[in-house]
């Protein structure tokens, strides 16, 4: 159970999907109260869609504070390379209960006279009633969806990869380090992949059958910079650069995508543009 609740899971990030999420769930509750209702609502006599209109807007405000404003004052906590479904859930919860104590102080001031009033126990699991079995179910399915997505995506990128008949490039590329006083000189196909670390890059590299790496002092957007004639290197994610001749097989899971390269002994992770940016350079 905890392998899977620590499984990568998508957040929400543009601005536009927050808001139509925000919208359809909110629009959710609001036609499953005028359907069903229940907890006494088929017992109010005047207002009725109007009143329940409050529960809508409730939750269409706390969702849309929570998935835009919470993220952005707690960005580390909501890094979306570390998102997971655990920290979905737990989220998730945090709004469920956000949202029932503010439907409860709704229908206890402006439904004081109009509706049964309940504890705020019972309006949590009025609220949880409601709410969690959408919310699961969308988890579930969401999860499900984007990690045989993706893993199909990768599936047939390495079928790509297998089917390419690529030659032995001769090119000699040379790295210089920021203060040109210490370079590497290596043939293209012997570069695997560079790695940004802090103020220096770790630049890893082919050799006489097992693989070296070198630490010099320069930027990974420097690098790049000297490496850009070459249509192979390129930089997949903020941390790397990889030669694309030398990526063996290509993994994916609901969140994101992974390089593995043959004889690194760790994966590089790439960027959610991933797919259409790995096209173009292994067909």
């Amino acid at each position: 159970m905890n392998k899977y609740l620590n499984k990568p899971f998508p957040f929400i990030e543009q601005t536009n999907h927050k808001i139509i999420a925000s919208l359809l769930f909110s629009a959710f509750v609001y036609v499953f109260l005028i359907v069903f209702q229940p907890f006494n609502i088929s017992n109010i006599q005047y207002y009725k869609p109007i009143f329940i209109l409050g529960f809508f807007a409730i939750t269409f405000f706390v969702l849309l504070f929570s998935l835009l404003l919470i993220p952005y004052f707690f960005g580390k906590y909501f890094n979306p390379d570390n998102w997971t479904i655990k920290k979905n859930l737990v989220f998730t919860s945090l709004i469920i209960l956000i949202i029932t104590v503010l439907n409860w102080l709704y229908n206890s001031t402006v439904g004081e006279n109009i509706t049964t009033q309940f504890s705020l126990l019972y309006f949590i699991f009025i609220t949880v009633s409601v709410g969690a079995f959408p919310v699961v179910l969308l988890n579930f399915l969401v999860e499900k969806y984007l990690n045989k997505r993706n893993q199909n995506i990768a599936d047939s990128f390495n079928t790509n990869i297998d089917e390419q008949n690529r030659s032995n490039n001769s090119k000699i590329i040379t790295i210089i380090s920021e203060n040109n006083n210490e370079s590497i000189k290596i043939d293209l196909d012997q570069l695997l992949c560079i790695k940004s670390e802090g103020n220096y890059v770790n630049i890893f590299y082919k050799i006489n059958g097992g693989i070296e790496r070198k630490l010099i002092r320069n930027s990974i957007s420097k690098i790049l910079e000297q490496l850009m004639i070459f249509k192979q290197i390129n930089r997949c994610h903020r941390s790397f650069v990889v030669n694309f001749d030398n990526v063996e097989s290509i993994s994916g899971n609901a969140r994101n995508f992974n390089l593995q390269i043959k004889n690194l002994d760790f994966p590089i992770p790439v960027s959610r543009s991933f797919p259409k940016h790995l096209i173009s350079q292994i067909k």
